[in-house]
């Protein structure tokens, strides 16, 4: 099913085919309109006008291509400047590629206040089994089934996030995030073949370590939550790094407050800070 390329456009200017159009010129048009080709895609969180991890993300856009066409060389130098383009520091950047076309624009950040990240948020669960997970593409069936359930409140109120349930009932991911849980000093994730493997959680493993955790591998089910076998879960993405889970579905729990989060959470936000620094446009501090 087509889908369009531009997605939640911010900003300005946009990056069409490598040249530097406004978002409001009639070529731009045909963007909003749907697109037949397979695309392939990442969003990427820009902060301090820095883009996140951009080689971690560029990387794993070429292993989902794997050949198809020839992977854009120029895609960092444009991504860098379409960010200082529009002058929005703090935003989100999404790379779009096809067989033909290549189009990259902003889209509007969330990160978490503290109130959120103190009580984590709302959850629910989608029964749906990526095929291959670990290839990034728009599917349009996909979020047409994520927008239906996204319009469906709980008990807690209106979802921030969807966990996807295979066909066993484990939870594997989010829709747009990867899941985990904590018990004790375990971090438990889904097998890596099971989901898409996520940026953030690329780097996630390696504050696991710094916060003297161990990461595990196991699947949990909505029941095993409901028997209290977990208490503590959290989101990794992208676009908002690390968040709590306080509801899956009408259960609630309190993993903002699991020092194991707290000290995690710490760990990944110093290697974000470490990752701005080395990566400032030059002659800024």
């Amino acid at each position: 099913m087509p889908y369009p390329i531009i997605d939640a456009l911010t900003g300005h200017w946009i990056q069409m085919d490598g040249r530097m159009v406004a978002v409001d010129a009639p070529e731009a048009d045909a963007l909003r309109q749907p697109h037949g080709e397979t695309m392939f895609y990442e969003v990427i969180r820009v902060v301090q006008g820095v883009p996140l991890f951009l080689e971690d993300h560029l990387e794993r856009m070429r292993r989902s291509i794997a050949g198809a066409f020839p992977m854009p060389s120029n895609l960092p130098d444009e991504s860098r400047a379409l960010i200082a383009k529009n002058a929005i520091p703090d935003v989100n950047l999404r790379l779009v590629v096809t067989a033909s076309r290549r189009v990259l624009h902003l889209t509007a950040s969330y990160y978490p206040d503290a109130a959120t990240l103190a009580q984590g948020v709302v959850t629910g669960i989608l029964a749906w089994e990526r095929e291959d997970p670990n290839t990034k593409i728009i599917r349009a069936d996909y979020k047409a089934a994520i927008a239906a359930r996204f319009a469906q409140e709980g008990p807690f109120g209106p979802c921030f996030e969807l966990l996807l349930a295979d066909r066993q009932g484990d939870l594997t991911e989010g829709s747009r995030s990867n899941l985990f849980f904590i018990r004790d000093r375990d971090v438990i994730s889904a097998p890596d073949e099971r989901i898409l493997l996520g940026i953030t959680r690329r780097h996630v493993r390696d504050a696991i370590t710094s916060a003297g955790l161990q990461l595990v591998t196991g699947l949990f089910s909505l029941d095993d939550v409901r028997q209290g076998r977990i208490r503590t879960a959290f989101l990794s993405s992208s676009p908002f790094d690390l968040l709590p889970i306080r509801a899956v579905e009408d259960i609630a729990l309190d993993s903002g407050r699991d020092p194991a989060f707290l000290a995690l959470n710490q760990a990944y936000q110093q290697i974000v800070a470490e990752y701005i620094a080395s990566h400032r446009p030059r002659g800024e501090k």
